[in-house]
């Protein structure tokens, strides 16, 4: 990933340089009045550009997708939707160009319809480069297109091409590029359609590609004002100005876009490595972002003036206000590329949207008031009071973003900056000669920097290399198969000192959720911390008791009470008997009690809540951090929440949920099923809620398809097993044989997904069946049903394992959704299903991930008075509810 950032770095420096050196020569030979016409013109082919491919060639860059699924239909969209604007943009020309106030740019607008069409075709090409950091092989492409491309440049310019001149230079720089990379590429895609991609690839795309216009806007809307109300040589100074202030962002944004995306879409799910990697990122930008702010604004006149020439020195005292703008909008880029390679895209346009709306007013009122001056001021307070703050919550309600570590980070390069640019300001003018004032300023405050940052600088190499792309540590020892999970702790946490962790489950039923809950505190206790589990005593069914037993858990039983007030001062003991630090419950509805229980405690310890459920509710404290199981949830629960909200999905333990063939056919003999049987697996709690539904369905698909060789076997019990009971029987009596197995509850249900040949669920079960390597339906409720392969994985990726609304007849498309995964069952589905758990949902990772989060959780602990306030408003809320209970209550008698 270094190497990657280098050859990005080293292109853009070159390229850059190039770029100035031409600007400059072309400064002389153009008047402002034609830099202004092409810059309006610029401005346009930007903001229509923007729509060029609908933002789906990102998608191509992104390591989720699986490129040679969505390549050629990605290509198909990106060719149509550029022409179409193309020819729009050729039409509309004349229009365009008087209704922004500078007729004379029709020409160059018309121009670079033409190179409208060549970023669409192009846009597949760049991506897959990207996507494999080829950065070395686009910076040849670019260097192949920069040559030819300035030399059009200067000849047309040198024969009073004008604007135009700026226009066929692009034309013709893109071709040779385009060209030089489709040469490079070892795979090309031609256009296809596969119609089932379109909608992930729009639902990922558009947004981006409106974040992508919204941006586009916010960076030439001032051009389009200023030449609307001043005229073609104001724009022309003001693009010369403004050029020069995006001399950070020109140097990182390649970088930046080439090398993040990819990077963070690498790491996203990795708990340790993600916020590292940002914080890096950040420290990055910093270093070459400051000190260029720092010195542009300590000789901007000098630096206009020796670059340019005397009659563009108006351009000065506007780059001293823009610098400031080009230092932050480098942060901004930065974040606008992790939020892309998070799939927040969504976050992304709400973000700029806001910000245009400030900044279309503020540039009005600025120009009016202090000219060009007022533009780039205007610049300044909408990136400082919107799009930057925006930017930082959007952060971190997607990712954990640690903002004082980044804060920290800023510090050092901040200091050698102002230092510096002090010393540049002090030097300017020493000598007569711009170019003689520039150096000398340049040298000394380049050499003072140097010598603050000098280890900073020498790491600069290695910001952007994921920590697992380092010397790996020694593997952590992981339980094998058949340890006791009692045995003493196999090696001390590595992330800071021991912990105590109170756990908190709702009741005693046996279910997803509380495994996974024991699981985790299993493997914290084997990390060094200490771990006890409390749970509400209740009469259920089927017990998770055994479980925690068979786990070494002991479980605190609390009777069960509905005052959460009550429940609070319990669980309050419980934390101060055990001295916790964390409070962590895995239940919604111990939201509330959990809250109150570390506002009563002793202990300054911090509450966290796990909803995986799959709906969030409105009544969780809004200050209490929260951790939830998809996506979609994550973007929901933060509007509105004032704590963290953590994406962090149910794990497995793939050690113990894995293949093993010899269990599969113990349990199929112990069932009475054969080995040429085809089986179908669901093991579930049997209950009336979410559950029933989606079993009484699978029953009737297997009696739809009655196939003498499809056995359905239910693993399970609950509320509702006398009605699948008499399901069965029914199901069984009618097709004349055993069609439908039923278990009862296992205390291992492990054998069964083995044994099975497609296994269905939802939640919980439908990972341990991927974890089997099984293929996989997906149930829920509404009649939903959902087979699980390439083009089903991003949906549950966003949505989980899960969905709510189904077809008009849910019992043929579930049929249907069977023979499809039972069609694929000897291919690579189940094992690519695996290595999809392994990779995003394995025990190890989630407890890292949680360790992690507990930690952070220690830094937000909210003030005394603010805990004083949660605990008020739940006593309120408490007494509100039972008010209102007591009213129904009355109401029935």
């Amino acid at each position: 990933m270094g190497h990657g950032a280098l050859w990005a770095a080293a292109s853009n420096v070159v390229i850059r340089l190039g770029n100035i050196a031409v600007t400059a020569v072309v400064a002389r030979l153009l008047a402002p009045e034609e830099f202004g016409a092409f810059a309006v013109a610029l401005a346009v082919f930007m903001v229509v550009t923007s729509l060029a491919e609908l933002g789906m060639a990102s998608a191509v860059a992104r390591s989720r997708f699986d490129i040679d699924d969505i390549a050629p239909t990605v290509t198909t969209i990106s060719w149509a939707v550029s022409v179409v604007l193309a020819v729009a943009m050729a039409i509309g020309a004349p229009g365009i160009a008087s209704a922004v106030g500078v007729p004379e740019a029709a020409g160059a607008v018309r121009v670079l319809a033409i190179s409208l069409v060549l970023t669409g075709f192009f846009a597949v090409p760049g991506a897959q480069l990207a996507r494999d950091l080829g950065q070395d092989r686009l910076f040849l492409a670019t260097v192949a297109g920069f040559v030819p491309a300035n030399a059009v440049l200067l000849v047309l310019a040198q024969s009073g091409g004008g604007a135009t001149a700026f226009a066929w230079s692009r034309v013709v720089g893109q071709v040779v590029t385009g060209a030089v990379m489709v040469a490079l590429l070892q795979r090309r895609y031609r256009p296809g359609w596969q119609r089932h991609l379109v909608r992930p690839l729009v639902a990922f795309g558009l947004p981006l590609a409106l974040a992508n216009l919204v941006n586009w806007s916010l960076l030439n809307a001032d051009y389009l004002i200023i030449g609307r109300l001043l005229d073609a040589a104001e724009v022309g100074v003001y693009m010369i100005a403004f050029s020069m202030a995006s001399w950070t962002t020109a140097i990182l944004g390649s970088m930046l876009n080439s090398v993040v995306v990819p990077a963070v879409s690498r790491v996203r799910d990795d708990p340790v490595q993600l916020p590292v990697y940002l914080v890096r990122s950040v420290r990055l930008v910093a270093i070459v972002a400051l000190p260029v702010c720092a010195g542009s604004i300590a000789v901007s006149h000098t630096l206009v003036v020796a670059v340019f020439g005397q009659r563009w020195a108006a351009a000065g005292p506007v780059l001293q206000v823009l610098a400031v703008y080009g230092a932050v909008f480098a942060f901004s880029l930065l974040a606008v590329n992790v939020l892309v390679s998070l799939g927040a895209t969504r976050s992304l346009l709400l973000v700029q949207v806001a910000w245009v709306v400030v900044l279309v007013p503020l540039l009005v009122v600025g120009i009016q008031v202090d000219g060009l001056r007022g533009a780039a001021l205007a610049h300044v307070v909408a990136i400082t009071a919107v799009g930057a703050p925006l930017y930082l919550g959007a952060l971190r309600r997607s990712c954990a973003f640690d903002v004082s570590a980044a804060a920290r980070s800023l510090l050092r390069p901040a200091v050698a900056s102002a230092a510096a640019g002090g010393l540049a300001w002090a030097l300017d003018h020493v000598v007569q000669s711009p170019w003689g004032s520039l150096g000398l300023a340049a040298a000394g405050a380049g050499a003072l920097y140097l010598a603050l940052l000098r280890r900073d600088v020498r790491e600069v190499l290695g910001v952007l290399r994921p920590v697992g792309d380092q010397d790996e540590p020694a593997p952590r020892p992981t339980r094998p198969v058949g340890v006791d999970p009692a045995s003493p702790v196999l090696a001390p946490e590595p992330n800071g000192s021991p912990m105590s962790v109170v756990i908190g489950l709702e009741g005693l039923a046996l279910g997803g959720c509380p495994i996974n809950a024991l699981d985790l505190a299993v493997r914290l206790r084997r990390r060094g911390h200490r771990v006890h589990v409390f749970a509400v005593d209740e009469e259920v069914p089927v017990s998770v008791v055994p479980y925690a037993e068979q786990v070494g858990v002991e479980l605190e039983l609390l009777p069960s009470d509905p005052s959460w007030a009550a429940q609070a001062r319990r669980v309050a003991a419980i934390a101060d008997r055990h001295e916790a630090d964390v409070v962590h419950v895995f239940a919604p509805w111990l939201g509330p009690v959990a809250t109150l229980a570390v506002s009563a405690s002793r202990r300054r310890c911090s509450a966290l809540v796990t909803n995986w459920t799959m709906d969030n509710v409105s009544w969780l404290p809004r200050r209490t951090p929260l951790l939830v199981g998809t996506r979609e949830m994550q973007r929901e629960a933060a509007v509105g929440h004032r704590a963290p909200v953590w994406f962090m999905p149910p794990p497995v333990d793939t050690d113990l949920d894995r293949p093993d063939d010899q269990a599969g056919d113990r349990f199929r003999h112990a069932w009475g099923l054969t080995a040429d049987d085809v089986v179908l697996c669901i093991v579930s709690r049997v209950d009336r809620s979410m559950k029933l539904e989606g079993i009484l369905c699978a029953i009737a698909a297997v009696e739809l398809l009655d196939d003498a060789r499809l056995r359905l076997v239910v693993v399970g019990d609950g509320d509702a097993s006398e009605v699948v009971a008499r399901s069965v029987a029914a199901t069984n009596g009618r097709l004349g044989r055993r069609a439908v197995v039923t278990t009862g509850s296992l205390v291992d249900p492990r054998p069964a997904y083995a044994a099975a040949d497609v296994v269905l669920g939802m939640g919980g079960s439908a990972l341990r069946g991927l974890a089997h390597a099984k293929p996989l339906v997906v149930l829920g409720t509404g009649g939903f049903s959902l087979a699980h392969d390439e083009t089903s994985r991003a949906h549950f990726d966003a949505q989980g394992f899960f969905g709510t609304h189904g077809p008009a007849d849910p019992v043929h498309h579930l049929a249907e959704q069977v023979q499809r995964q039972l069609a694929r069952r000897h291919d690579d589905l189940g094992p690519r299903g695996r290595e999809q758990v392994v990779a995003h949902h394995g025990l190890d990772a989630c407890t890292d991930q949680l360790v992690l989060r507990y930690r952070e959780s220690l830094t937000l602990r909210p003030s005394p008075a603010v805990r004083a306030l949660d605990a008020s408003q739940l006593r309120w809320r408490e007494r509100l509810r039972d008010a209102r209970r007591a009213v129904r209550g009355a109401g029935r008698r």
